[in-house]
């Protein structure tokens, strides 16, 4: 069964995102972790505990560089292990320092030696394909080195990260995604995540042609205002594949 989630917009009260996530519907709310800290910028000190006070369902997205996993490694297990999380998703990018044909491969190390312990833990990891900005974990190379050295975890897909259709059948012919991120982009734009219906993807063709058995979860990474946020949602359930909604 799909379930529709949405990335918190970190410069808004956590209070008014969990209201605007309940009167609209999300089954949970993404937050980031990064460096060793919960993006977020207005919420009662200390926020894991505010999260968990608020008793609305999260899930972490922690974006890593390569050495990430060893330095942060351990907080974000802590955090997963304090919220009792079965899920969590890992952004790997590699921004400290330069990359060779090497770099690809410490990654997919680093990722494994952290898999092993949410495997322990019965924590699903989902990795993140990168867009051409990134240049890691974004060719079909990198990401076949990752999933050839972690055949158990999860691949989340950002659909705005894809240049071409044909570059979006070369991902999922390398692993299946179980969770999505979604934004509109146009192709002709290196990165962008604007609201559906913005850009050039289309979410039609992609869940009647691509992702037609796609049974997961679904992330807006929307960030705009209320309206644009709401409508993405509804023109993403228009889409999805209708014997899993």
């Amino acid at each position: 069964m799909i379930t529709i989630g949405r990335s918190v917009r970190w410069f808004n009260d956590y209070k008014e995102e969990v209201l605007f996530s309940q009167q609209n519907g999300f089954d949970f709310m993404q937050v980031w972790f990064h460096k060793g800290k919960i993006l977020i910028d207005r919420a009662d000190e200390p926020k894991a505990q505010y999260f968990k006070k608020m008793n609305f369902p999260i899930i972490f997205h922690a974006v890593f560089d390569v050495d990430d996993f060893i330095t942060f490694g351990n907080q974000l297990i802590d955090l997963v292990k304090y919220f009792d999380h079965k899920e969590v998703i890992i952004h790997p990018v590699c921004e400290d320092k330069p990359i060779t044909d090497q770099t690809i491969y410490e990654l997919s190390d680093n990722i494994s030696n952290l898999s092993r312990i949410f495997t322990d833990m019965g924590v699903i990891l989902y990795i993140e394909n990168n867009s051409v900005i990134d240049t890691i974990n974004y060719t079909p190379h990198d990401l076949k080195a990752v999933f050839d050295r972690n055949p158990d975890i999860e691949l989340l897909l950002d659909l705005a990260h894809i240049d071409s259709y044909e570059h979006l059948q070369q991902i999922i012919d390398i692993k299946y995604p179980k969770c999505l991120h979604i934004a509109d982009k146009h192709f002709s734009v290196k990165h962008e995540h604007l609201p559906v219906g913005k850009g050039d993807i289309d979410f039609d063709l992609i869940f009647s042609k691509y992702l037609f058995d796609f049974d997961g979860k679904v992330i807006l990474e929307i960030t705009e205002d209320d309206g644009s946020v709401a409508d993405s949602k509804e023109k993403i359930l228009k889409a999805l594949p209708a014997k899993n909604r």
